[in-house]
């Protein structure tokens, strides 16, 4: 496979982003009267889907007030919630040697963009990346739209391509995209220990096994 583009997910493949997604999750459905959630697995459920998914699937949340809740939500997560974060091991050394052998590098998230790209500066990554691409305010785009955007920023052939990812959302874009597809273990989707399936190029557990797939 003659790989051009590699394409990062953002929450739970380039950071662990979810200490700020927890407490602001949180904060979000309690400011529309309902309970917190304490539990980690359900917790997890959040990372990884489109946002409105993400109230359902972890709080059960009242269709008629999850916009406010998202609203809340997006503006807390811009004040403080995205600054707690940390990225991962080896992944900006892994990013800069992907850089030095001629790989163009994206940022594909299901994370609002522009939060996505404050991310991105504030934490160092920005210099990496030829393209980021995130969700719309209406969160109407799917993976396989954000990462059809990367492609066409860059104008790069899906067959060209390969998505890193943790979830099977992730997994689900890649196909959708038509692009190759690298398992993560370490993130809030696939667990310790995932199993290769006829639909992933590879499973990795730290970001530095990319040097060798590619």
């Amino acid at each position: 496979m003659n790989v051009k583009l590699v394409i990062f997910d953002l929450d739970g493949t380039l950071m662990n982003t979810s200490p700020g997604i927890f407490a602001t999750a949180n904060k979000a459905v309690q400011a529309v009267g309902h309970a917190p959630e304490h539990d980690i697995n359900q917790l997890s459920k959040f990372i990884g889907p489109p946002i409105i998914d993400c109230f359902i699937n972890t709080y059960n949340l009242d269709k008629d007030l999850i916009p406010k809740a998202i609203e809340y939500y997006r503006a807390e997560y811009a004040k403080s919630g995205q600054y707690n974060a940390e990225e991962y091991p080896k992944m900006k050394d892994t990013l800069a040697q992907l850089k030095q052998k001629g790989y163009l590098l994206a940022v594909g998230t299901l994370k609002h963009e522009s939060l996505a790209k404050s991310m991105m500066d504030h934490f160092g990554f920005s210099s990496f990346f030829d393209s980021i691409r995130g969700a719309d305010l209406e969160s109407k785009l799917t993976k396989s739209d954000i990462v059809n955007k990367v492609l066409e920023d860059l104008s790069v052939l899906p067959s060209e391509s390969v998505l890193i990812g943790d979830t099977v959302h992730d997994l689900n874009g890649a196909l959708g995209s038509k692009v190759s597809f690298i398992a993560v273990d370490y993130g809030f989707g696939f667990p310790k220990g995932q199993q290769k399936t006829k639909d992933m190029m590879a499973v990795i557990s730290q970001a530095d096994e990319l040097l060798t797939l590619l």
